[in-house]
């Protein structure tokens, strides 16, 4: 048995859940989620709570149990909420700039400037602070937030030397020495 999988989702008052066949539409202030439910899992909801139950319990289910609950409680969250990832990006001449809605600009040390298109459900806000600039990514999807985030992060990861590149706001990257030459 899942124990987390047992436990209900609350749905927040602005959120409403639309159930057709095995596809689950979740909707409230920030847009509209969708989550397909596999053939062997239920739903039930009852009042403002929500439970998924496997039909019959089985290794297959047991497995998917918990993950489908945190799917659907992301869903849910991220229509109400939304999520939130920022990246720093630091070092002496870098600098990221927004071309157009759509579109950033990252100069990060190569000899061109670095284009990437954003995604439709995805906004970007650019916040220059001491020579650092902070990249705030939100939307409603948890998934397309973090995988947006790590393709830009990918394009110049953080230096453990000269500490230099993008990092997320809660990350830690131990430093290391510079190596030295040996002397005769």
């Amino acid at each position: 048995m899942s124990k987390l999988g047992k436990r209900p989702i609350i749905i927040p008052e602005k959120v409403s859940l639309e159930i057709e066949e095995r596809k689950i539409k979740i909707k409230g202030p920030l847009g509209e989620n969708v989550l397909i439910l596999p053939e062997e899992f239920e739903i039930l909801i009852n009042n403002n709570m929500v439970n998924i139950k496997p039909k019959i319990i089985n290794k297959k289910t047991k497995i998917m149990w918990g993950t489908l609950r945190s799917l659907l409680a992301n869903k849910i969250l991220g229509v109400s909420q939304g999520f939130n990832r920022t990246l720093i990006l630091e070092g002496l001449g870098y600098s990221a700039e927004l071309i157009s809605e759509r579109e950033l600009s990252f100069k990060v040390g190569f000899s061109h400037p670095i284009k990437i298109s954003i995604p439709e459900e995805i906004k970007v806000e650019i916040k220059p602070l001491k020579g650092q600039f902070h990249l705030i990514v939100s939307g409603k999807d948890k998934e397309k937030v973090g995988q947006f985030t790590a393709q830009i992060k990918k394009i110049k990861p953080r230096d453990s030397y000269k500490l230099k590149g993008f990092r997320y706001l809660e990350e830690k990257v131990k430093t290391k020495q510079v190596k030295k030459a040996v002397g005769k």
